[in-house]
């Protein structure tokens, strides 16, 4: 049955971590189609405590993927703030899995109501947080040029 797991961002998986990319390409960037750069994020919760990073493993112990989440420093509600799977796991359910599993770390924060936002053109991010239950609240939030919905769901 698969899995996956969250853990911390050590020493001995920083690397690996930011190589990870959503897309197939010969090339690093600060910001992907749809998602900042996991350095770009860690580096984020560097500055912004509030922010937990985490790596993604499958139930093979491979990583898998990048999450960060927490309580957003700017709207003051929890947040799932990036959520990547890379390239070459995409398609395995491990980008719902990871959601369920977020989800199930910040209910421990007694929190009633968790957010998030994407790339309008994400389809894929569209279709795994509304098949959980997240919501358009009718609201957006904008980063740079770009402006994505905001959705909630309520726990």
């Amino acid at each position: 049955m698969k899995s996956v797991a969250l853990k911390d961002i050590d020493n001995k998986n920083f690397y690996q971590c930011i190589l990870l990319k959503s897309e197939e390409s010969d090339q690093h960037t600060l910001f992907e189609e749809n998602v900042a750069s996991n350095a770009f994020s860690i580096a984020q919760s560097k500055v912004e405590p509030e922010w937990e990073t985490k790596a993604i493993y499958n139930e093979e112990d491979q990583l898998v993927g990048f999450a960060m989440y927490g309580l957003s420093p700017i709207l003051n509600v929890f947040f799932i703030s990036r959520l990547m799977i890379d390239y070459r796991f995409q398609g395995n359910g491990y980008g719902r899995l990871s959601v369920l599993e977020i989800i199930k770390q910040m209910r421990k924060s007694v929190c009633g109501e968790i957010y998030t936002s994407f790339v309008p053109t994400n389809v894929k991010a569209k279709k795994i947080y509304t098949s959980i239950g997240f919501t358009d609240t009718g609201r957006s939030v904008e980063f740079g040029n770009e402006s994505e919905a905001i959705y909630c769901l309520k726990l």
